[in-house]
C-alpha cells in the first residue's frame, strides 16, 4: 500500500512539473495514448501504430519510414521498443524508442491535446556514426488498412508547392494518385469534414502529403519529408546528414469542417513561426505597371500615372487614410537614376508610396553572357557563370524554367549581387518591393555552403539575408514563389500572372476556393494586378466586374493594372470605365475590411466555386460569379431567414427569405450585402 502512494506521488510530481512520467510498461499489446479523443494503440510486436478519434478508427496498422541507401527502412523493421510519456499541462506526449541490429536508432514522437482536434508527430533518427537520408516518413497507411477512411471522405485536396507556371489547386477522388506539397486534406465538401495533414515546419525538408488509389479507392497514404516537384528541375531532394536527423513537426487532424481545419492548421504554423511583422494595416490600394504597360514603361507614363490616380482614383482609394501606391514592375530601370528619383519624389509630392520590382536569386543571361558579366563588387573576378547553381551531380541547371538561371543563393559573390539590387533600391526611397522568381532560390543542388544540405534550406538561408539587407520597414510581397516559409513576407500572389479575361478570374479564384488558409500565413493573399480595360482593350464590362470583385474578396491587395495614360482602343470609353468602376464607394469598402471571402462549394469537384461569403458581425457578403459565355442563374443560401440584400454593383434591393436568387448575364459577377429584416 505504501509502495503505491509512493508510486503516485511521484508520478504527481511528474505531471505537476511537465517532466517525464515513469516510462510506460510494454506488454504484449504494447503502449497506448488516449487524449483529446484520440486513441492510439502502438503494436511493438510488428512495429506499427493505429488511431482512432471519439472511438471511430482512422488508421490501421501505420508506420513510419525513411530512406538509407536507396533502400526503405520502417518501424516494421525493428526489434526492441521502449515507450515514455510526458504531461504537461493539456498535453500528452507518448515517445515511441526503437532499435534493430544495424539500424539506426529511431524515435518517433505522438503530442496530444485535450483541447485541440489535431495531434503532432515527429520521427528523429540517431547514429554515433551518422545518420544520412533525404527522405523521412512519419506516417504511412497502406496494405489495405484505408478502408475505415474510404467511408469518411469522399475527396482527395492536392496543394501545389508554388504558383508558378499557372499552378493551380486541385481535387480529386480517392482513388487516383495525388501529391499535395506541405499540406492536404481528405474531405466532403458537401458534409464539411475532414482530414488534414501537413508539415509545421519547413526549415529543412519539402515535405508532402501522398495518396494512391485503384478503382476500389484510396490504396496509400503517406506524410513524408523529401518530395519534390518535378517542375523544379526534376532533381532528386538533397540528403541530410548529421548524428541526429530529424523529420518535420507533422500535424494530423480530424475536423468537423474542413475549411476551419485548414485554417488551424495555418494558425499553428504561425504559432511555432510567427508571420512577418506589420508594416501597414490597411490593404495596399495603387498600380502595377506590368498589368498593362509592360516592357514600355517610361517615365512620362510612371509620372502620368501618379498623376492621374491623384485626380481621379486617389480621392476614393485614400479618403479613409488608406495607403495608395505606384509601383513600378519589371523594366523600372527604363528610366534613368534621375528620372527614377525624379518620380519618386513626384509620388512622394502626391501622397503616393512607391514600389520596385526584383528577381533577385535569378539571372537573365544567356550562357554567353553568364561567363562574360561579372559581378558587382567582386573587382572583376567572379563572373555570373561562376555563381550559376550547381545540380546534384555537378552540371548546371539552365533557363528551362521561365527562361532564367537560378544563381547558387550561398555564394558570397551572390551575395553581393543582391546586395547590389537592394541598395540600388533603397536607394530610391521606395516603400513597397516586389519579389519575382523566388522558386528558383529552392532548387535542389550542390551549395557552395556545404552547411546548406537541401533546397529548402538555401531558401531560408536566401530569404534571411534578403530581408535583413530590406530592413523591416518596407512592405514585401512575393509573386513566384513557394507558399512555405511565409515568415519572409507581407503578402503573397496567391496563384500565377492574371489580366482580365474572365479565364484568369476563374483561375485566381481557384486559389481562393482552396487556398483560402493563406490568409493565415500572409497579411495581405494578392490576387495580381486587376485589369478591367487591358493592353488591347478588349475587356468586356462584365469581365471588368468579375476581376474586380475577385480583387475585393482576395484577402486582399487591390492593386489595379491598366495603362491610365494612353489606354488601347477608345480612350473615353476606357476612362470612363475607370472612373465608374474604380470608384465604387461600396464595393471599395468590402476591400477594404481585407478579409478573404470562404467559397460555398456546390459541386466537390469543381476547379473553382462560383459562390462565396464573408460573415461579419452584423452582415452577411456573397460574391456570385458567372464563368460561361450564357447567362446563368444561381441560388444561394443566406443563411439567414427574412433577409433584406443590396447588390452593390448595380444598387438593386431585394428582401426575401432564405434562398436568394442572382441572375448573372456572361462572364459577369454580383457582390450582395445581406443584413436580416
Amino acid at each position: 500500500m505504501l509502495k503505491r502512494l509512493l508510486l503516485l506521488l511521484v508520478s504527481l510530481f511528474y505531471t505537476i512539473c511537465g517532466a517525464l512520467v515513469p516510462p510506460a510498461p510494454l506488454d504484449e499489446t504494447g503502449a497506448v495514448c488516449r487524449c483529446g479523443g484520440y486513441t492510439l494503440v502502438y503494436d511493438t510486436a510488428h512495429g506499427t501504430f493505429s488511431v482512432a478519434k471519439n472511438g471511430s478508427t482512422l488508421f490501421q496498422d501505420a508506420f513510419c519510414a525513411y530512406d538509407r541507401d536507396g533502400a526503405s527502412v520502417s518501424s516494421r523493421d525493428y526489434t526492441s521498443f521502449s515507450a515514455e510519456t510526458r504531461e504537461r499541462g493539456n498535453e500528452v506526449t507518448l515517445s515511441m524508442r526503437m532499435q534493430g541490429e544495424g539500424l539506426w536508432d529511431l524515435t518517433q514522437t505522438f503530442t496530444f491535446s485535450s483541447d485541440r482536434d489535431w495531434f503532432t508527430t515527429r520521427v528523429t533518427l540517431q547514429s554515433p556514426q551518422g545518420v544520412a537520408t533525404n527522405a523521412v516518413s512519419p506516417l504511412i497507411v497502406t496494405d489495405g488498412k484505408l478502408q475505415p477512411l474510404r467511408h469518411l471522405w469522399t475527396n482527395v485536396l492536392e496543394v501545389p508547392f508554388d504558383n508558378d507556371g499557372w499552378a493551380a489547386f486541385s481535387v480529386k477522388g480517392l482513388g487516383k494518385d495525388t501529391v499535395s506539397y506541405e499540406a492536404g486534406a481528405l474531405f466532403t465538401p458537401e458534409d464539411g469534414g475532414g482530414l488534414i495533414l501537413g508539415s509545421l515546419e519547413h526549415d529543412h525538408w519539402k515535405s508532402a502529403v501522398l495518396t494512391k488509389g485503384t478503382a476500389s479507392g484510396l490504396q496509400e497514404l503517406r506524410l513524408t519529408c523529401g518530395v519534390v516537384d518535378p517542375r523544379q528541375g526534376a532533381q532528386p531532394h538533397g540528403t541530410r546528414s548529421g548524428e541526429i536527423v530529424s523529420s518535420a513537426l507533422m500535424l494530423i487532424g480530424v475536423f468537423d469542417n474542413w475549411q476551419e481545419g485548414l485554417n488551424t492548421f495555418a494558425r499553428a504554423n504561425t504559432a511555432i513561426t510567427p508571420k512577418r511583422a506589420a508594416v501597414t494595416d490597411s490593404v495596399p490600394f495603387g498600380w502595377n505597371s506590368w498589368g498593362s504597360v509592360q516592357t514600355a514603361l517610361n517615365y512620362e507614363t510612371a509620372v502620368g500615372t501618379s498623376d492621374y490616380i491623384k485626380e481621379k482614383l486617389q480621392p476614393v482609394w485614400g479618403a479613409d487614410g488608406t495607403p495608395v501606391y505606384v509601383n513600378l514592375d519589371s523594366y523600372w530601370d527604363n528610366l534613368s537614376a534621375e528620372e527614377l528619383r525624379q518620380f519618386v519624389d513626384h509620388c512622394h509630392q502626391n501622397g503616393q508610396k512607391v514600389g520596385l520590382y526584383t528577381a533577385p536569386f535569378v539571372s537573365w543571361w544567356d550562357d554567353y553572357g553568364m561567363s562574360v558579366n561579372y559581378v558587382p563588387g567582386t573587382d572583376q573576378t567572379v563572373t555570373y557563370q561562376d555563381i550559376r547553381l550547381k545540380k546534384a551531380d555537378g552540371s548546371f541547371y539552365g533557363s528551362e524554367v521561365d527562361g532564367c538561371i537560378p544563381l547558387d543563393v550561398t555564394h558570397p559573390a551572390t551575395k553581393l549581387h543582391v546586395q547590389n539590387t537592394v541598395d540600388r533600391i533603397k536607394a530610391a526611397g521606395v516603400d513597397y518591393i516586389k519579389l519575382d522568381f523566388l522558386v528558383h532560390a529552392s532548387f535542389e543542388g550542390d551549395f557552395y555552403d556545404d552547411r546548406i544540405q537541401t533546397g529548402i534550406e538555401a531558401y531560408n538561408y536566401a530569404m534571411t539575408y534578403l530581408t535583413e539587407m530590406i530592413g523591416d520597414d518596407i512592405f514585401l510581397n512575393l509573386a513566384m514563389s513557394p507558399t512555405f516559409p511565409y515568415q519572409y513576407a507581407n503578402g503573397r500572389r496567391l496563384a500565377c500572372d492574371a489580366f482580365y479575361h474572365i479565364g484568369d478570374t476563374e483561375y485566381t479564384l481557384n486559389a481562393v476556393t482552396y487556398g483560402f488558409w493563406e490568409k493565415e500565413l500572409y497579411d495581405y493573399t494578392d490576387p495580381d494586378h486587376i485589369v478591367i480595360w487591358g493592353k488591347d482593350g478588349d475587356a468586356t464590362e462584365a469581365e471588368a466586374r468579375s476581376r474586380i470583385t475577385s480583387g475585393v474578396i482576395a484577402g486582399t491587395s487591390f492593386l489595379t493594372g491598366d495603362n491610365f495614360v494612353s489606354p488601347a482602343g477608345d480612350a473615353a470609353k476606357a476612362f470612363a470605365r475607370y472612373e465608374s468602376l474604380l470608384t465604387n464607394e461600396q464595393i471599395l469598402a468590402v476591400a477594404k475590411r481585407g478579409q478573404i471571402f470562404l467559397p460555398v462549394i456546390t459541386n466537390s469537384r469543381n476547379r473553382t466555386a462560383n459562390i462565396y461569403r464573408l460573415e461579419t458581425a452584423d452582415k452577411t457578403y456573397l460574391a456570385v460569379f458567372n464563368f460561361d459565355a450564357i447567362p446563368r442563374v444561381f441560388t444561394v443560401d443566406t443563411g439567414l431567414g427574412n433577409y433584406r440584400a443590396t447588390e452593390l454593383w448595380r444598387g438593386r434591393e431585394s428582401v426575401g427569405r432564405g434562398l436568394l436568387t442572382a441572375a448573372l448575364g456572361a462572364k459577369d459577377a454580383a457582390l450582395y450585402e445581406v443584413t436580416k429584416r
